[in-house]
């Protein structure tokens, strides 16, 4: 008996995670190699492989281990039977260990006179991994006492992921104008959710345009994502916080609210190195947004630009490199007078505010003349005065 073979059966040998067999790609990737070692039908047998792959395909999962990781530790279990779990998940370890060459290697065998064929056999990723029982225990207690029963986070000075209460109902349909940059945030969520690799994001601008609203907003456009705020002071510490998310069953958005450096900043270097460089790498079910007033991150002064021009040059290259490292950059500009005074009608109309369109707008244009300011924040602002009926 051949180790895909002994692996098909052994499969069947789960118990406490009776549950894991019966998912509908597992089902698949069992179904092909019961064809392959049952059936001399090569029709069959690469039907049923490329079967699995498509299904692998759809679920937007460019690793199957990954994949068999979600499912183990979504799985509940009960840990006082530590030998039998040690046992199944020895079992499903050996999963992990059959590769697309082993799989191909092993048809090339049985089926030789197609052997030019299966050079074009579409392959898959399955990375080896190691389920251990200490491993499992830390993860599953995570899971069930915090991770489970919570969505929003702070990774907080003693290295620990805190959960906090938000109670706020932001959503997309009621942040106004910045269509565009909140489609961009939206996919790239979106893709996260699927499985699929994406870009860390810049999210830069005036103050008050909603950029950190866009971000937290998020939790309410997709239930199943969790965020987990970090800041500035602790971006040193990103890559443990990358730890331990890694291996949860989970997607998160990693959020450094309103970020900026000194030139000379320590941790300027240190972001730089984990967001792209370092071997420390973001791990796939976790993206890093970040928000800022500033274009660079840096508070760039006038005597960094002084100087020849090959050390300026060099200056100005250092300046940018930080910003550079994020796949996508948003810019969220102040809106011109006409864009405000319709953000301001919109958010009247959600809230159904009684009042003349002509003296809203009078209202409008007077508090932004105060603050000197024309952001959703200031309509947002005015809105809720009038709400409350605070007249300023």
């Amino acid at each position: 008996m051949n180790d895909l073979l002994k692996t098909y059966f052994l499969v069947y040998f789960l118990i406490i995670f009776k549950n894991f067999k019966n998912d509908y790609i597992i089902k698949k990737f069992l179904s092909f190699l019961k064809t392959f070692e049952n059936e001399d039908n090569f029709e069959d047998s690469i039907e049923t492989y490329c079967d699995f792959v498509s299904s692998i395909n759809d679920e937007k999962c460019d690793d199957f281990s990954f994949y068999i990781k979600k499912l183990v530790y979504k799985t509940k279990i009960d840990l006082t039977f530590k030998e039998r779990i040690e046992k199944e998940l020895n079992i499903i370890s050996k999963l992990t260990s059959i590769s697309f060459k082993t799989i191909q290697d092993e048809l090339n065998k049985k089926f030789d006179k197609y052997s030019d064929l299966l050079k074009n056999l579409p392959e898959f990723k399955n990375t080896p991994y190691e389920f251990k029982i200490s491993d499992f225990e830390e993860i599953k207690m995570q899971f069930d006492e915090l991770f489970e029963k919570n969505r929003a986070f702070i990774f907080d000075n003693n290295l620990e992921v805190r959960p906090i209460e938000i109670n706020e109902k932001l959503s997309f349909k009621n942040l106004k104008g910045y269509t565009e940059q909140k489609k961009v945030l939206y996919k790239n969520t979106k893709a996260l959710l699927e499985g699929i690799k994406v870009n860390n994001i810049l999210l830069y601008g005036d103050a008050g345009c909603g950029k950190s609203s866009s971000v937290r907003a998020l939790l309410n456009e997709f239930n199943n994502l969790k965020i987990v705020q970090i800041f500035k002071n602790n971006l040193i510490n990103l890559d443990k916080l990358y730890e331990k998310l890694k291996n949860l069953p989970y997607e998160f958005i990693i959020f450094a609210d309103d970020i900026s450096f000194d030139e000379a900043d320590d941790t300027f270097s240190t972001m730089k190195a984990v967001l792209d460089g370092s071997l420390i790498q973001c791990p796939k079910n976790a993206v890093i947004y970040a928000t800022s007033n500033r274009r660079h991150l840096v508070k760039e002064s006038f005597k960094a630009r002084k100087g020849d021009e090959i050390h300026l040059n060099d200056t100005i290259n250092e300046l940018n490199s930080l910003s550079e490292r994020f796949g996508i950059n948003l810019l969220f500009s102040k809106p011109s007078n006409n864009d405000y005074i319709q953000i301001v009608l919109d958010l009247a109309k959600d809230y159904n505010l009684d009042i003349d369109e002509k003296i809203l707008i009078e209202k409008a244009q007077r508090i932004a003349l105060i603050k000197g300011s024309t952001s959703p924040r200031i309509a947002r602002q005015l809105i809720d005065n009038l709400i409350a009926r605070v007249e300023i």
